[in-house]
């Protein structure tokens, strides 16, 4: 399994990336994780700004990705139905999963009718940098429940 994340801007904040790391390291045995960041003027009018986030993030989706869109409008999955979502695809076939996290603003709707999944991790609003660590723990969740180890606890 290949897991890409790509979010709309660069997470500075220590906190943040200390917390991603202690996840990565620990999905390290099961999966391969690349976090990628797109770099767009936050000047630009909000309009264009989600327009080019869409565009950068859709031609960097690969033939035979399975791309999930995070947005607030998407579906809600508890951590066990994820864990089952990602353990379906999987065995249909699917091995590379792309995750989109956009901007303030929200996907385009370019970007959502070419996902494979549109998600919603909560009716909150979570800032990019925030969404994106929960994502990898929930991730790392998914995958300890996947394997039956004992993190996710009922």
């Amino acid at each position: 399994m290949n897991l890409r994340i790509i979010s709309c801007a660069k997470v500075r904040q220590q906190f943040i990336l200390d917390g991603e790391a202690e996840y990565l390291k620990r999905l390290k045995p099961w999966t391969k994780v690349s976090l990628e960041e797109l770099e767009l003027s936050s000047k630009l009018p909000e309009a264009e700004l989600k327009r080019k986030e869409g565009e950068n993030m859709l031609g960097r989706i690969e033939r035979g990705d399975f791309f999930v869109a995070l947005d607030e409008r998407g579906k809600e999955l508890g951590s066990e139905q994820f864990a089952r979502f990602l353990e379906g695809k999987m065995q249909t076939g699917h091995s590379r999963f792309v995750f989109g996290i956009g901007g303030a603003a929200g996907w385009d709707e370019a970007v959502r009718s070419k996902a494979g999944f549109v998600l919603s991790l909560s009716k909150l609003t979570f800032p990019y940098q925030l969404t994106r660590l929960i994502l990898i723990e929930q991730l790392y969740r998914a995958l300890s429940i996947i394997k039956g180890q004992p993190y996710h606890k009922r």
